[in-house]
């Protein structure tokens, strides 16, 4: 009895089919190639953003104006980088201090592709806007949403007491002692 895998067959199989094998090998050599230089780019992108971020902080501490210039150009130069976003938070701050909350809203809006573990700050800060801006509704249900999400217990009552004071000052006293009483009920 004859096998189906004998070598003869399985040679011809291989020689008809040689040609569509390597063009297959060489795409999925060259699929792993890009796939190699896109993460080392991306990389040497995110060590450069961070590099700038801190010689931004360093060069720009002479003036106010001199440091909001530095950070606006790491912040446009490296969006959707850990150092883009931290410029961009560094930045809105710098603005806030300076009554400028409408304008650091709209630098923390441009942070949205901020990296995972700085969307929290990025948030949070754009709570704060809200508040010097008047906003305090809106404050006390982001500092609400970001309490919800918090990791820690600490970071989740911080936030809620933040929320509490917000909607305080937005005259929503019921939505205040909702959250201090669930602060003050734990025992913790």
């Amino acid at each position: 009895p004859s096998s189906s895998l004998d070598a003869d067959a399985f040679g011809d199989w291989f020689r008809s089919n040689g040609r569509t094998l390597a063009i297959l090998g060489g795409a999925i050599v060259v699929a792993a190639g890009g796939a190699y230089l896109w993460q080392w780019n991306r990389a040497g992108t995110a060590t450069r953003a961070e590099t700038a971020y801190f010689k931004a902080l360093q060069t720009g501490g002479s003036s106010p104006a001199a440091l909001e210039t530095a950070l606006r150009q790491v912040a446009a130069g490296y969006d959707g980088t850990a150092g883009g976003a931290q410029a961009q938070m560094q930045l809105a701050q710098l603005l806030f201090d300076q009554g400028k909350f409408q304008e650091g809203l709209k630098v923390l809006g441009e942070a949205s592709d901020a990296p995972a573990e700085l969307k929290d700050g990025v948030q949070t800060l754009t709570a704060v806007g809200y508040e010097g801006l008047g906003r305090y509704a809106e404050a006390g249900k982001l500092y609400e949403s970001l309490a919800g999400a918090a990791d820690t217990d600490i970071r989740r009552e911080t936030l809620q007491a933040a929320a509490a004071r917000a909607y305080q000052a937005a005259n929503g006293r019921a939505a205040a002692l909702r959250l201090w009483s669930a602060i003050a009920a734990r025992e913790a």
